[in-house]
C-alpha cells in the first residue's frame, strides 16, 4: 500500500467517524460475542452511557431481562451474512428506563469476508409509537363518534368520511371521498361554502353553524356545524375538519314549543285583557260604597269594605303588569337604534311626583344609542327606577346613577342606587315571575323585573345585579348592538 493510498484510507476513516458521531440515530459496532467496540454521541444520548462506559461491555447491557433471547436469534442472522432490517424491541436506558427501539443490524466482515462484528443502528421509536397509538385511538373514536365527521380540502373535496357520516347523509365514504362538499348542499344554500372557505384559510373556526343540507335520497336536514382548519406540521392550513349534528328533531320540538308558547302568552293576554273590565268595576264601585257609606258602616263591615277596596286595587295591579308582561312577548322586536338619552329623560319625567314625593337625588351620564325598541328601553329604565325609589333605606333618601357605554359588540347599563340592598342568594331569584323579597313591607306585584329579563332575552341580552344588604344596588343590562 503507497502512502497515498494510506492518507485516502486515514481520511475516508476520518470522514467516516465524523458522518457516525453527527448522526441522530444511535451507531453502534460491536463483535460477535456482543463485545461493544464503539459508540456515538447518539447512543450517548439515547442510552444515557458514555463511550467510556459502554466500550468493552457486553451488549447485553441494554437489553431488558425479559427479552435475552433476541440476542442469540440476531448472533445466528449475522454468522450467516445476513442483515436484520428494522427490528422493533424494547431497550433499557442506564437509568432502568424502558425505550421504543427499531434497529438495522448490519454484519462487519473482514478482507476474506468472513463476518467479525456488527453495526448497529438504532432509533428510538417511542413518539412515533405514541403518535400511532394516538392515531388509532382517534380513527377509533372518529367511527364510533354519533356525529357526522368530515374532513375536506380548501378546495372543498371530501377527504375523509366516518359511519356516522354515512348514516346520517346515506352516502357511503367510497362515494363521497374525491367529491365536493356541495353534493350536500341544497342549492339555495351554495353561496355559503365559498364563505366557510374563506373563513377557513384566515384560520378561522365556525362553531355551531345552523343550516340546511341533504341527503342521498333528497331528504332535507337541519344541521349543526362545527369546523376547523387543519394544519400541517409547519403549522399551514390545508384543509378542514367538520363535524355535523343531525338538529332535525330538536328543531321540530322547539319549533312546536315556540307555538305552543305563543298560543299560552296569547291566551294569557286575552284573559288579563279581559279581566281589566270587570276589576275595574269592582274597584270603582267599592270606592264609591265607601264614599257613600264609610261613616254608616261600623265594625266587621266597614273592615270588609275596606279589604275590598285594597284586594281590587291589588288585583287591578297584577292584571295591569300581567298584561305588560305578556305584552313585552307579543310585541314586534325592534332594530332600529333607540335614543337611549330621550328614553331616559321621558322615562324620569314620568316619574317625577315619585322622586319628588321620595327625594330622590338622580344622576346621569351620556348613554349610547342602542339596538332596541324605544319603548322597550323605555320600560326597562322606568322598572328599574321606580325599584331604586321603592326600596330606598329609611334613614336616607334615595340617590340613583344612570351610566352607560359601548363595550365591543355590546351596549352596557347600569343604574345604581343607595336603598336596602339584595341578599346574594336571592340575586337570580328576584327576575323570576312573582317573586318578591319584601311580602307586605312594599307594595308590588312581583313581575316588574320579569319583565325586564323578558324584554332583554328578546334582543338576546342579559341582566343582573350586584347588591349587598344595606348597601345598595347596581342592575345591570346589555344589548348586542
Amino acid at each position: 500500500m503507497t502512502i497515498t493510498d494510506r492518507l485516502d484510507d486515514e481520511r475516508a476513516a476520518l470522514l467516516f467517524r465524523a458522518i457516525v458521531d453527527s448522526s441522530d440515530d444511535a451507531i453502534i459496532s460491536r463483535t460477535l460475542n456482543g463485545t461493544i467496540t464503539s459508540w456515538n454521541y447518539a447512543a450517548e444520548r439515547l442510552f444515557g452511557y458514555t463511550a467510556e462506559e459502554a466500550i468493552g461491555q457486553c451488549i447485553t447491557i441494554l437489553i431488558p431481562p425479559g427479552r435475552t433471547q433476541e440476542e442469540p436469534a440476531i448472533i445466528a442472522e449475522l454468522k450467516q451474512g445476513h442483515r436484520v432490517e428494522h427490528f422493533e424491541t424494547v431497550r433499557q436506558r442506564k437509568d432502568g428506563s424502558l425505550i421504543d427501539i427499531s434497529f438495522t443490524i448490519s454484519p462487519v466482515k473482514d478482507r476474506t469476508g468472513t463476518v467479525i462484528g456488527a453495526s448497529q443502528i438504532a432509533r428510538d421509536t417511542s413518539l412515533s409509537r405514541i403518535a400511532e397509538r394516538n392515531s388509532r385511538l382517534l380513527s377509533a373514536i372518529v367511527d364510533s363518534s354519533e356525529d357526522a365527521i368530515i374532513s375536506k380540502s380548501l378546495e372543498g373535496i371530501i377527504t375523509s368520511w366516518n359511519k356516522a357520516a354515512e348514516r346520517l347523509f346515506g352516502y357511503t365514504a367510497d362515494e363521497v371521498i374525491g367529491k365536493s362538499i356541495t353534493i350536500l348542499i341544497p342549492p339555495e344554500r351554495l353561496d355559503e361554502e365559498p364563505a366557510i372557505l374563506a373563513r377557513l384559510r384566515r384560520g378561522e373556526r365556525v362553531d355551531h353553524f345552523e343550516t340546511v343540507r341533504r341527503r342521498k335520497d333528497g331528504k332535507r336536514l337541519d344541521i349543526s356545524l362545527t369546523i376547523s382548519p387543519v394544519r400541517d406540521a409547519y403549522g399551514r392550513i390545508i384543509g378542514a375538519s367538520k363535524i355535523a349534528r343531525d338538529i332535525t328533531a330538536a328543531k321540530s320540538v322547539e319549533a312546536q314549543m315556540r307555538q305552543a308558547n305563543k298560543a299560552l302568552e296569547q291566551f294569557a293576554f286575552s284573559v288579563t285583557h279581559d279581566l281589566q273590565e270587570p276589576l275595574r268595576s269592582v274597584k270603582i264601585y267599592s270606592e264609591l260604597l265607601m264614599q257613600e257609606y264609610e261613616e254608616k258602616l261600623t265594625g266587621d263591615g266597614l273592615v270588609y269594605l275596606r279589604f275590598l277596596r285594597s284586594g281590587a286595587s291589588r288585583m287591578e295591579s297584577l292584571v295591569r303588569d300581567l298584561l305588560a308582561y305578556t305584552r313585552a312577548a307579543n310585541e314586534e322586536t325592534q332594530t332600529e337604534l333607540a335614543d337611549a338619552d330621550q328614553a331616559l329623560t321621558e322615562t324620569l319625567e314620568g316619574l317625577a311626583a315619585a322622586i319628588t314625593m321620595s327625594g330622590a337625588t338622580i344622576t346621569r351620564s351620556p348613554l349610547p344609542a342602542t339596538r332596541m325598541g324605544y319603548a322597550h328601553l323605555q320600560q326597562l329604565f322606568q322598572n328599574i327606577i321606580s325599584n331604586a325609589l321603592k326600596y330606598r333605606a329609611k334613614d336616607r333618601p334615595p340617590t340613583v346613577a344612570i351610566r352607560g357605554e359601548r363595550r365591543g359588540d355590546r351596549c352596557v347599563f347600569a343604574i345604581s342606587d343607595n336603598g336596602i340592598g339584595i341578599d346574594p342568594q336571592y340575586k337570580e331569584n328576584i327576575f323570576g315571575l312573582f317573586k318578591r323579597l319584601h311580602h307586605g313591607e312594599y307594595e308590588g306585584t312581583g313581575i316588574g323585573l320579569a319583565i325586564c329579563q323578558r324584554i332583554v332575552d328578546r334582543y338576546h341580552g342579559s341582566i343582573w345585579v350586584e347588591s349587598e344588604p344595606g348597601h345598595g344596588s347596581t342592575f345591570w343590562f346589555s344589548i348586542p348592538v
